[in-house]
């Protein structure tokens, strides 16, 4: 999990003349993007009897959104991507407002408390060496990259979770298209929302139960993240997971691990991730793996 990010174009006229580059370079990367994922073929294998995989952007996000997962009775493995750890000497503008010196130094401390997190739940994570967005100096690893150092770990899976992107961050998005091209080559890959970023305007309504407020429309805001997911299928379909209390405290006790991290997850309302009304429910969407997507719009 990372500070926010925008959508592309938010806030600009993408209409007007002087942002014709934007709009070629989006167009460039979009033509870049599609020629990777024609020529991309996991070495992951479909196999009912290993694992399942809950793919982490960060140190962070498989206990903010899948404690549900962590903490059930399934055989699992916790692969964090962007776990590589930066060059000393640096400092990037997130780790300065969590209060660090350098970088790698945080780095090696957010290593440290993931490792004790994801201990609550009995959960050993693997770090794969790519760095996070906010490290890097280069590009982003490409499909076969991440593929090729996550098969080195597990060759096969049951089924594999991945963020669904809300929020933009470029790794959650990386991490999410890595797991499309699962899908569609035959692995059943199921979609986590991020928190915090779904929580910017609270849950819909039909995952709190709340009654709905005629002037606040969280599935508009969640549907902005998701226009690059035509496999998407109905918002409303999800799986909605409301923890028990006992389950909420854990999972409060496991957030609270990361101590560099949770004062400024929150950003600005006091303990909003202590809230069981925020981070007490989880919501799931499993996708249509090959030769089974959906024909309809994904909207709810």
């Amino acid at each position: 999990m990372r500070h926010l990010y925008c959508r592309a174009g938010d806030g600009v006229n993408l209409s007007s003349p002087h942002n014709l580059p934007r709009r070629l370079y989006q167009r460039s990367r979009r033509r870049r993007s599609t020629r990777e994922e024609n020529s991309f073929k996991t070495r992951l294998r479909p196999d009912p009897a290993a694992a399942a995989l809950l793919l982490s952007p960060h140190w962070d996000d498989a206990v903010l959104d899948c404690w549900s997962v962590l903490a059930g009775d399934g055989e699992l493995s916790v692969i964090n991507v962007f776990a590589g750890v930066p060059s000393a000497g640096r400092l990037t503008l997130w780790d300065a407002i969590t209060g660090a010196a350098d970088s790698a130094e945080r780095a090696a401390e957010r290593t440290a408390e993931d490792a004790v997190a994801l201990a609550t739940a009995g959960r050993t994570p693997v770090g794969l060496p790519f760095l996070d967005a906010q490290y890097r100096r280069s590009g982003p690893p490409t499909l076969d990259d991440i593929d090729e150092a996550l098969t080195a770990h597990a060759g096969q899976a049951s089924r594999v979770y991945v963020p669904a992107g809300l929020g933009s961050h470029p790794d959650h998005v990386l991490t999410r298209r890595y797991g499309r091209m699962l899908s569609a080559q035959g692995v059943p890959v199921t979609l986590y929302a991020d928190l915090p970023y779904c929580i910017l305007h609270g849950w819909p309504h039909w995952v709190d139960g709340r009654e709905p407020d005629p002037h606040r429309n969280v599935d508009a805001f969640w549907m902005s993240f998701l226009e690059d997911v035509p496999e998407m299928p109905p918002l409303r379909s999800a799986e909605v997971v409301r923890l028990e209390p006992a389950q909420a405290a854990a999972k409060l006790d496991a957030m609270r691990a990361y101590r560099t991290q949770f004062p400024a997850l929150s950003y600005g309302a006091t303990d909003l991730l202590a809230d069981p009304a925020l981070h007490g429910f989880e919501v799931r969407w499993r996708l249509p793996t090959a030769g089974d997507r959906p024909r309809h719009s994904t909207s709810s």
